[in-house]
């Protein structure tokens, strides 16, 4: 099942309606090759075909994300975009100079969750970790 068919076929399941505008976000979401903000998509909507309102792309983005089909990752710079979420678990790794963004499953937290909980009496229910530093692209071309 591609992404685009996942993403519609999770939002029909959580009882959402499959709209136009809805429609039109998701295609232009599986379009992306790279991570994007809200303002990209939304413009890269506005210069085609669809008339898509910027309320609706933000929404529907948030809706993504809940659904877990989406990953919000923070740039360096405090904005924030998107990057389509595989299954599970994961983290992203995030290039300071281009804004690449890697995502990786293994997490070695755990143990550090588990004793901060123990010592703080606190139900930790869930953690994020972003990475940041240089891509070995960015590497390349600054030596």
């Amino acid at each position: 099942m591609n992404d685009e068919s996942r993403m519609l076929s999770r939002l029909t399941d959580a009882g959402f309606r499959i709209t136009t505008p809805r429609r039109d976000v998701i295609e232009a979401v599986c379009r992306q090759s790279a991570p994007f903000s809200a303002d990209d998509l939304h413009e890269e909507l506005r210069t085609g075909r669809s008339s898509v309102g910027r309320a609706t792309v933000f929404r529907t983005l948030d809706v993504l994300v809940g659904l877990h089909l989406l990953d919000r990752v923070h740039r360096p710079d405090g904005s924030h975009c998107y990057v389509t979420a595989s299954p599970g678990h994961r983290h992203h790794l995030i290039c300071s100079e281009c804004g690449t963004v890697i995502e990786f499953h293994d997490c070695n937290v755990d143990d550090l969750v588990a004793s901060l909980s123990s010592r703080t009496h606190f139900r930790i229910e869930s953690h994020w970790l972003e990475l940041y530093g240089t891509c070995e692209q960015c590497q390349a071309q600054t030596s």
